[in-house]
């Protein structure tokens, strides 16, 4: 003999189905802890070959210079092998301007900045890398975990 309560649990489901897909994305979305490089602003880094320094004193303020350029996060100078290497937010500098700061800093690039390269000749996948970036971006921000993560 059936329980007395099941018609009332079906019409009860029944009635809250309409919850379920967004349970379940929810559920999806806070299965595992958010990822860390989540809280940080993504970052490049590029090295380039100088003309010769005057000296160490030369090339520590030219490293000093360049790293308050908006967007450089860090700069180093090497007055051993005249290389100047940029870690720098892609939203915020562009190679094309650090390239200019260099040069309005008083030292010059020998090498070009490098054009951008050419997309790969092989067989990628195909769903286009921004959708996956979006649906990683919208699982991060379904993520009720990453409020209880310190970064």
């Amino acid at each position: 003999m059936p329980p007395k309560n099941l018609p009332t649990l079906r019409i009860r489901f029944l009635r809250y189905s309409w919850a379920l897909p967004f349970v379940a994305i929810l559920l999806w979305a806070n299965w595992e802890a958010p990822e860390m490089h989540h809280f940080v602003r993504p970052v490049e880094m590029t090295v380039w070959q100088l003309a010769p320094l005057a000296g160490p004193a030369a090339a520590q303020a030219l490293a000093i210079q360049l790293a308050t350029e908006p967007g450089v996060s860090a700069c180093s100078v090497s007055p051993r092998t005249n290389c100047v290497a940029f870690v720098y937010h892609p939203g915020e500098a562009s190679l094309p301007a650090l390239y200019q700061a260099v040069g309005r800093h008083g030292a010059r690039v020998i090498t070009n900045p490098p054009a951008p390269a050419a997309a790969p000749a092989v067989r990628q996948c195909p769903v286009p890398a921004g959708y996956i970036a979006l649906l990683d971006q919208v699982r991060f921000t379904l993520n009720l975990r990453r409020f209880f993560v310190s970064a």
